[in-house]
């Protein structure tokens, strides 16, 4: 009896939650951000939880069927997929062990590519909202020396250009 009434409260909260959940993502219809709620979102300029790609099978598929472009030793692989979030992109960030064998090194590299494109992803998400379309993307550091802040962000902004025009 007891056991019963929480699945029937979790699954009226599952309905009424802002946010997908697993449970609840098979149930609900996607739906995204308007423009308008995406400039509000612009000001708070963050990197959630929602907007990270963590799953394995979606990770599989962007790098079986998805495509990519590279310059100065960066890497981005995008594949176009309905997402269980409301954002328009799922991100992920991957630096190889064998180019950088100490961690501290691959998780500083990280850092910077997170904070560079945390600054400069609105206007990919404001294209994307236009187009009614989300993406799974994955920015791998292939170079073999510590990049410099402004080297990735110019070549982040780059490889952003160069995956809007292939939009446009």
């Amino acid at each position: 009896m007891e056991e019963k009434f929480w699945q029937e409260e979790e699954a009226e909260a599952a309905k009424n939650s802002p946010f997908l959940t697993r449970n609840a993502s098979s149930n609900i219809a996607i739906s995204q951000f308007s423009v308008a709620e995406l400039a509000a979102l612009k000001d708070k300029s963050a990197f959630g939880s929602s907007e990270k790609l963590k799953s394995r099978k979606l990770i599989d598929q962007l790098f079986n069927e998805g495509k990519s472009v590279s310059r100065n030793g960066f890497t981005l692989v995008y594949l176009f997929v309905p997402l269980a979030t409301q954002f328009p992109i799922q991100a992920a960030f991957s630096v190889p062990k064998r180019n950088y064998k100490h961690a501290t090194d691959r998780n500083r590299i990280k850092r910077l590519m997170r904070e560079v494109w945390r600054k400069n992803k609105w206007p990919l998400y404001e294209l994307l909202t236009q187009q009614q379309k989300q993406l799974a993307i994955m920015w791998v550091c292939k170079s073999k020396e510590l990049p410099d802040y402004s080297i990735a962000e110019k070549t982040i902004l780059h490889l952003l250009e160069k995956l809007k025009s292939k939009l446009a």
